[in-house]
């Protein structure tokens, strides 16, 4: 087994290496399909025998495969009788109880099989308006935690191999390990503010979000920031300004303000030097899951996640049968 590579990424200039180092149908020879990435998400176009063309958004963080409710209207949905409602676990100020229904997916892509199960049904209404880009649902962990998939981001692509032979990346690349749940991927990271030392943190790899980092109410203090800035404004730090993004639950406030380093399981080092910044959500911006769904899901988006404003610097290699992820400086295949 090769040592665990190291890359040391100077994005104010140049990126420099440091030291060197199931699906249900699992595709039997690699296939390569395109992408588009638009607005900092991912797209791909994918045929179900009874739904017919879909575009699906690629989204390691959305635990399960989900479909809009008005194109899955075109086949049979249906309801569970033990299980009614399912509750969405991240960030967003609006309700997070949806009810739970399910339809039969499988999907392909010319005569390649690529996904055979049963994805959850959502109401999108108003997500293609707010992404600017059609979108008939979302490709999530329950595929990408068992396929040997590579994205590029450009240009836009997807490779699926054979999880068994899931290959190491040739040249300069990092292996992080992570956290592997069934609900997503976490990342132990090190993030540094221009106000104090470095802090701990727990990200979720995150390819539907659009951010760099989204973090959760708990790294204020660390960033210099009020706890709740409507009741004390003044106090926030000089350099951050308000924002508002859009999660899973509905709409949410955030701050933005800059971030020196950041440090992924001592693999990836981004030294930014304050051209990078963070978004930090205000109180209420965030839904815990109950603790009945157990301890794993009540890690998910815990602490915050790491998006695509990051992720594209790299080509991601996802290899679930080692449990470890590859990332290579874009632009180096």
């Amino acid at each position: 087994m090769q040592p665990r590579q190291r890359l040391l990424i100077l994005l104010v200039a140049l990126l420099l290496p440091t030291t060197l180092a199931a699906q249900t149908n699992p595709p039997l020879q690699s296939i390569v399909l395109p992408l588009d990435y638009s607005g900092r998400h991912l797209y791909i176009t994918l045929t179900d025998e009874h739904l017919g063309p879909l575009t699906l958004m690629l989204d390691t963080g959305f635990q399960r495969t989900t479909v809009a409710a008005t194109v899955a209207s075109k086949g049979e949905i249906r309801s569970s009788f033990w299980q009614r409602s399912i509750s969405y676990n991240g960030f967003g100020a609006g309700p997070t109880k949806h009810r739970y229904q399910t339809i039969s997916l499988a999907l392909h892509s010319a005569q390649s099989p690529i996904f055979k199960e049963d994805a959850l049904v959502a109401d999108f209404s108003g997500l293609a308006k707010q992404l600017g880009h059609p979108i008939d649902g979302f490709l999530g962990w329950d595929f990408f935690g068992k396929a040997c998939a590579t994205f590029d981001y450009a240009p836009a692509r997807l490779t699926l191999r054979d999880p068994s032979r899931c290959p190491e990346p040739v040249g300069p690349h990092a292996i992080l390990l992570g956290q592997w749940t069934p609900q997503g991927l976490l990342l132990p990271a090190q993030l540094t503010f221009p106000t104090g030392p470095a802090v701990k943190a727990l990200l979720h790899f995150d390819t539907g979000s659009d951010v760099t980092l989204l973090l959760n109410t708990q790294f204020r203090a660390a960033a210099g920031l009020t706890p709740d800035p409507d009741s004390e404004p003044s106090s926030n730090a000089a350099s951050a300004r308000e924002s508002h993004g859009w999660g899973v639950n509905g709409r949410y406030t955030t701050d933005v303000v800059p971030l020196t380093k950041i440090n992924l399981e001592d693999q990836l080092q981004l030294n930014t030097g304050n051209n990078t910044s963070t978004v930090i959500a205000r109180p209420g911006a965030f839904a815990k899951v109950h603790w009945w769904e157990g301890a794993s899901a009540a890690k998910i988006n815990r602490d915050g996640i790491v998006g695509n404003g990051l992720l594209d610097r790299f080509t991601w290699t996802i290899d679930p049968s080692q449990k470890r992820i590859y990332a290579t400086p874009a632009g180096t295949n």
